[in-house]
């Protein structure tokens, strides 16, 4: 179990790890921030574009041999980046990162559905939101410690001996799974529509807000993957060898656990990305203390997660998951409050709020899934609800981001006779916030409005996903089945032990 955690704290942290490294990155190969911003995205586009089609995969290999493929493509693609001699050979890493990890998180679910019992199921999926959550929020404070003393590669040459524990794990505490099952195989055409329609959307998604691609070509991205994703569903319909069997949307279960789930990680991925505007913009913090004021996150998870199956077997599934999304549209409201007046005692109350609703609810919600697919589908199915986690991950980033650049635009911009740079956040922290007069004033009631307008957005999100699930969770969700029975969860596939 330690080698299965240890790995999915690495694949999180890499997801905020290199934040901290963009001016080392950009001083040490000579690029702009615009291509590192490409080298960081690379990641998440091909972890979401891959998710899917790996599940597929993992649930006709095994899963220890999908794991172990997982984590030595992760490693090796760490190492390149640790020494990648150029820009490119960077964004060609953090793919192959977001490959190995799209092998390496359906596999550790394989585990958990497979070779637990009802109980220690529950336990580790309990535990599984503080351990993303450890690595989102942890990241970027281990990242600003190695750079303060090494390269920018150190962050990711940190993975490297992750790697090799995990792969010795593998060989060694994970048992020999059982023959690859001798599923049907599922069409290309279906592989082939679904990677290229969740590319282009995923695409849309991450770039939304990215000023150098233009807003035509964004939205025609955006459409493209929506239209061949439909075309995807139709002829998934069609098919007798579907990649992923559409009928589990009816299950209210599946449903209303992956909304849940959905809901949440937009509005916490919003909030991570905001709370580091709101620290280095508004307070002036630098990005390792910026980092460190995420930890009120990383301590609500850990204690919900420690609580979370005393408090399910009191109030039960249903009202766990629905409770916990509405502690994270508090913990949004409450950093809105915060944003008001830039005051981090109160951001620090809505991160921690944040924390406790993801850590009641993620636990609970996965077992909904869990228990939800068949054996046979354990991967696949996971794997569905991972990359609406991410898609709905980089929307909250994406969407809450617009709204805070927007919002914080208008503002200044009723200001008189201020520059057409000023207009941009970045732009004017350098040429407002340290200004004469009442310039500093200008800027901070920008960036208070800015920030508040998105977290009421990302509050709206949340609160709309509770009601969503409340509507479609059923009235008392049954105890998840024997682990004989059983199969899927959000990121994972069949089976690891360790």
């Amino acid at each position: 179990m330690a080698t299965a955690y240890l790995s999915l704290f690495m694949v999180s942290a890499d997801n905020s790890i290199i934040n901290t490294a963009v001016p080392k990155i950009s001083a040490s190969l000579g690029a702009g921030t615009p291509d590192v911003q490409l080298a960081i995205d690379a990641y998440m586009l091909v972890f979401a574009s891959s998710l899917i089609i790996a599940g597929s995969l993992a649930d006709r290999m095994g899963t220890r041999r999908s794991y172990a493929v997982g984590i030595g493509v992760f490693t090796a693609a760490s190492l390149l980046g640790a020494c990648a001699p150029s820009v490119l050979a960077l964004v060609l890493s953090r793919a192959g990162m977001g490959v190995g990890a799209a092998f390496i998180v359906p596999s550790i679910f394989g585990l958990f559905a497979k070779e637990l019992t009802d109980s220690g199921r529950r336990r580790v999926l309990a535990l599984w939101p503080a351990v993303v959550g450890l690595g989102v929020a942890v990241g970027p404070v281990l990242g600003g410690l190695l750079l303060t003393r090494f390269w920018y590669g150190s962050i990711f040459l940190l993975n490297v001996p992750v790697g090799v524990l995990a792969l010795t794990g593998t060989a060694t505490l994970i048992r020999a799974g059982e023959p690859a099952p001798a599923a049907r195989r599922p069409s290309p055409a279906g592989a082939v529509l679904l990677l290229a329609g969740v590319a282009m959307l995923a695409s849309a998604v991450i770039f939304a807000v990215d000023d150098r691609i233009p807003g035509a070509l964004r939205f025609a991205l955006g459409a493209a993957g929506l239209l061949t994703l439909i075309g995807y569903t139709a002829h998934e319909r069609r098919t007798d060898r579907p990649l992923f069997d559409l009928g589990y949307f009816r299950e209210r279960k599946f449903t209303g656990a992956v909304v849940a789930m959905s809901g949440l990680f937009f509005a916490l991925f919003g909030t991570v990305f905001l709370a580091g505007q709101f620290t280095q913009y508004g307070l002036g913090w630098s990005p390792l203390a910026a980092g460190a004021g995420l930890l009120p996150l990383a301590v609500g998870l850990t204690a919900a997660s420690l609580s979370c199956i005393r408090v399910t077997a009191r109030i039960g599934v249903k009202a766990t998951v629905i409770g916990g999304l509405g502690l994270g549209a508090l913990g949004c409201l409450l950093c809105a409050t915060a944003a008001a007046d830039l005051h981090y005692p109160l951001l620090a109350a809505g991160l921690l709020s944040c924390g406790l609703g993801m850590g009641w609810s993620v636990g609970p919600a996965l077992t909904l899934i869990v228990t939800s697919l068949r054996p046979a589908d354990t991967g696949v199915g996971s794997s569905v609800n991972a990359m609406f986690q991410q898609i709905f991950g980089a929307a909250g980033v994406a969407v809450m981001g617009l709204v805070f650049s927007a919002r914080y635009g208008a503002e200044v911009s009723s200001a008189p006779g201020l520059p057409e740079a000023a207009r941009s956040v970045a732009d004017g922290h350098a040429l407002l916030a340290h200004g004469q007069g009442q310039l500093p004033a200008w800027f901070a009631d920008g960036l208070s409005s800015g920030l508040l307008t998105a977290w009421i957005t990302g509050a709206v999100v949340a609160a709309a996903a509770a009601v969503t699930a409340l509507a479609v969770l059923p009235a008392s969700a049954p105890a998840p089945a024997p682990a004989t029975t059983t199969a899927s969860a959000t990121p994972g596939p069949r089976k690891v032990n360790a």
